[in-house]
């Protein structure tokens, strides 16, 4: 009994550091608990704007023009990113996607504005078909002198 009395303190001491030791393990696994319900949470909010960003550019690449699909593309490259989802084949693939539209609408815009006698306008949808051509790896350099001549000759045939 004297031993313990002499040595109160060191007791008191060791048995704070005992009791703090045994408080922190009941509380650390409740402050991980909550990190990890805010994570989740916060993972699935990511998840689900990447999926909306995914139908939206879905839907883009079906009924919008370009710059939209554009937009939408970069949005869902961002939000997929952010989510951990981003697949760079996806990417490419629907880049591919955009880029092939507006090759084939460029076309079109090109020979409306040559029926129209519209060189102006020819000539810009003809410098999109080309730019967005070469993006994607698809440039007919033979193609690319056809329009040329027929631009040319229909800024010839146009009376000044």
């Amino acid at each position: 009994m004297h031993l313990l009395g002499r040595h109160r303190k060191i007791w008191v001491a060791a048995l704070c550091v005992l009791m703090s030791l045994t408080l922190a393990q009941i509380a650390v696994p409740a402050a991980f608990a909550e990190e990890t319900q805010e994570e989740k949470a916060r993972q699935s909010m990511l998840n689900r704007e990447a999926v909306n960003a995914l139908w939206r550019l879905k839907r883009a690449l079906k009924d919008d023009g370009f710059y939209s699909g554009r937009v939408r593309l970069n949005v869902w490259r961002v939000a997929a990113t952010e989510a951990g989802k981003f697949d760079p084949q996806k990417y490419e693939e629907f880049k591919k996607q955009l880029y092939e539209k507006s090759v084939n609408e460029s076309l079109k815009c090109f020979e409306y504005f040559i029926e129209q006698n519209s060189h102006h306008d020819a000539n810009m949808c003809m410098l999109t078909w080309k730019m967005h051509a070469k993006e994607i790896g698809i440039f007919d350099e033979p193609t690319y002198q056809e329009f040329v001549k027929r631009l040319n000759g229909l800024k010839e045939k146009k009376p000044e």
